[in-house]
């Protein structure tokens, strides 16, 4: 293994060296001309800044056209692809294999989907001979009761059904601390010296069988290895929001994914999910530490991902990305809305990654990953600066020109050509990842035809042209909200909406952008309409933001789209054989009776209380109080009480929360109520028992007429 690390260093540089001499070269090409045109009117501060900005931004549109011409060269020719499956035999695969944990952290998911998703991964990988070798657990950080009841019923009737009592288990956590990495941790400490591995999976992702061998049969044959990420394609999107997304990922994702693969080898990033873990180096050398409470980036890191994979680097440990192997999915958010209220959240995370640029010890390569995270979000801000200033400069420049030329300003040959240069490196990575896609007669077909693939990738692409302004904008105001110690809330995150939000809503969320990309449109027209055409690509995205947004949050589009052809993906034409019971939906039998609107706000607490079943299976899942202070007894017993007596609006969320989760309150409530005259009851628990009890009678007697 030395051996190899040895050599996989020297021709990681080589490959470094060899793709930091193209962009050089590129960005030096435009930078003579650029330097040249800013020179001509005289250098001022605004023209400095605007040419440092230049060359950041060029740099970085230089960078991701020369990653996407290495990865159409390596899968067009398969030449020097080298891969970590390369690095050892993998048939057949070690046997047994070592005891591998799944985890997936949830916090108020849709529970159908996530147990849904769970069900289909079970099974699949039942069917394989290691399947001994892997432990399913659901790690909630769930704070609404509704849902945190519906997991550990939904836990029980998915261990019934496939037989997975000692495979699968379901902990919830009292204290939510730290969020989803907080969550990660509290799982290491407890179990995570049972296990060698680790595989991560989000409450929307899904593998197959052969996905979670390979891993681990891969870490197993790689002891150098700390994380193994896999490349993970959309599925199951139902709005047209998500099938444009999806349908971009299978087309243009292998040639990116390939090109980073070419210089990152064993130092690709970590992305969270969908990825092993070896449990040992995580443990002794991936914990997060506390930032300083300086500033508004300090206190908990928000995304821990890139920071885990670089302390792993940092121990010595290796770090790859798959780039070959099918079989790992996730779904995308529904809608616009709900896609920029995660990036709120991973925006001030990667801002976060400051504290850690210049940390001792870092390797350069995973310096470059953290500044990349950070530049994803911080890049808005630059963008609209550097649209600002050329503006300006611009506008100057035709005031100076005027009396010499009437006319007005027109822009120089020079910056048509830099300008359509831009544009075309831009473009290079769609054009390149569709000509990959195209060789592929099979995923054509799957697609619905060559016609449909190319008039997809058309529409995808002016979606996406009209889509980036919008995100600048937006993305800009995130990072100006981190900076001023505007707290990024972790919420639930949206999985399905079927129609989106209402107008209202969107106009409430689109108009000051709107309103903005108007008001420049205007300026602009009115003190040189020659500039339009250079700036109507950032004015029109704004402009037709709020239809945009609702018309691509449609899921009647979606299907219809879907109908028709569009937007098809192979994997949702030809989906995997081992996912196939993923069709068969989860549900949990509910009475209608206990959705009245009048029930629906404790619907949890509700069962957890009433019914036995439930409530045996709530307190067993609880721990046992210890002995505590007389205090703490009869506030608790108070509590109690007045639940029963007065009813659920008697007491705040939190001291409903406080019930759940002490084992002898259960117990105590649940007794009362089936033992108590319905004179000492609220009417609430009245009604509710009552139809309960006929319920019950009714069934009975079913059963007993067959």
């Amino acid at each position: 293994m030395n051996a190899d690390f040895s050599f996989l260093t020297r021709l990681a540089f080589q490959r470094r060296l060899l793709l930091a001499c193209g962009t050089v070269a590129l960005v030096l090409l435009a930078a003579l001309p650029m330097a040249r045109m800013l020179a001509a009117g005289g250098w001022t501060a605004a023209r400095i800044v605007f040419f440092a900005l230049f060359l950041l931004l060029f740099a970085q549109v230089v960078f991701a056209f020369l990653v996407a011409g290495i990865g159409f060269w390596v899968l067009r020719t398969g030449r020097h692809s080298l891969r970590i499956a390369d690095l050892s035999p993998l048939e057949p695969p070690p046997m047994p294999l070592p005891a591998t944990a799944i985890v997936m952290p949830v916090h108020n998911e849709e529970v159908e989907r996530v147990f849904q998703g769970l069900r289909a991964m079970y099974v699949s990988l039942q069917k394989h001979a290691g399947a001994d070798a892997f432990d399913f657990f659901i790690l909630s950080d769930t704070d609404d009761p509704n849902h945190w009841i519906a997991e550990e019923k939904a836990w029980l009737e998915l261990c019934k059904e496939v037989g997975g009592f000692g495979r699968i288990f379901y902990r919830k956590r009292r204290m939510q601390l730290h969020h989803k990495s907080g969550n990660i941790a509290d799982f290491c400490r407890r179990w995570g010296a049972s296990y060698r591995y680790m595989i991560v999976l989000d409450a929307d992702s899904l593998m197959t069988d052969s996905v979670f061998v390979r891993l681990a049969a891969l870490m197993e044959r790689n002891p150098g290895v700390g994380i193994i990420q896999t490349t993970t394609y959309p599925m199951l999107g139902q709005t047209l929001f998500q099938r444009i997304e999806q349908f971009s990922a299978a087309v243009y994702r292998p040639v990116i994914t390939a090109g980073l693969n070419f210089w990152q080898l064993m130092d690709a990033s970590f992305w969270g999910h969908n990825a092993i873990v070896r449990l040992k180096p995580f443990m002794e050398f991936c914990a997060l530490p506390e930032l300083p409470e300086v500033g508004p980036l300090g206190t908990r890191i928000l995304s821990h991902d890139t920071i885990e994979s670089a302390l792993m680097r940092k121990a010595g440990y290796q770090v790859w990305q798959t780039c070959d192997a099918d079989g790992s999915y996730e779904e995308t958010p529904p809608h616009l809305l709900a896609s920029l209220q995660r990036d709120r959240r991973w925006c001030h995370g990667n801002l976060q990654h400051l504290w850690f640029l210049f940390e001792r010890g870092i390797r350069t390569t995973s310096r470059f990953n953290i500044l990349n995270g950070i530049l994803a979000y911080a890049n808005a801000p630059l963008w609209l600066l550097s649209i600002l200033l050329g503006s300006l400069i611009a506008l100057r420049s035709a005031t100076a020109a005027a009396p010499a030329r009437p006319g007005g300003f027109q822009p120089a040959v020079n910056s048509a050509g830099l300008y359509a240069g831009v544009i075309l490196l831009l473009l290079t990575p769609k054009i390149l990842g569709a000509a990959i896609f195209l060789r592929s007669a099979e995923q054509v077909r799957r697609c619905g035809g060559r016609a449909r693939v190319i008039l997809g990738m058309v529409l995808e692409t002016i979606y996406s042209f009209l889509l980036g302004p919008i995100l600048m904008l937006f993305y800009t105001r995130f990072v100006l909200a981190s900076f001023r110690g505007i707290p990024a809330k972790w919420g639930r995150q949206i999985r399905s909406d079927d129609e989106g939000p209402r107008w209202s809503v969107w106009l409430a969320f689109h108009w000051q952008n709107t309103l903005l990309a108007l008001a420049a449109l205007y300026w602009v027209a009115w003190l040189n309409p020659a500039l339009l055409p250079w700036l109507i690509p950032v004015f029109i995205g704004p402009l037709v933001a709020l239809p945009l947004s609702k018309i691509t949050a449609s899921a009647r589009l979606g299907r219809a789209a879907k109908v028709r052809g569009w937007f098809l993906t192979p994997v949702e034409t030809a989906p995997p054989p081992d996912l196939a019971t993923f069709g068969e939906p989860f549900t949990l039998p509910v009475q209608p009776f206990f959705l009245a609107p009048q029930y629906v706000p404790d619907y949890g607490l509700l069962q957890a209380v009433l019914d036995p079943y439930l409530n045996s299976l709530h307190v067993s899942m609880l721990r046992l109080r210890k002995e505590g202070v007389s205090l703490t007894r009869e506030y608790l017993s108070l509590l109690a009480n007045r639940l029963l007596s007065a009813g659920p609006l008697a007491l705040t969320p939190a001291e409903k929360t406080t019930l759940l989760w002490d084992s002898d309150a259960m117990l105590f409530m649940h007794q009362t109520l089936w033992s108590s005259p319905a004179a000492h009851l609220h009417e609430w628990w009245q009604a509710a028992f009552r139809h309960y009890v006929e319920t019950s009678e009714l069934s009975v007697r079913r059963i007993a007429t067959l």
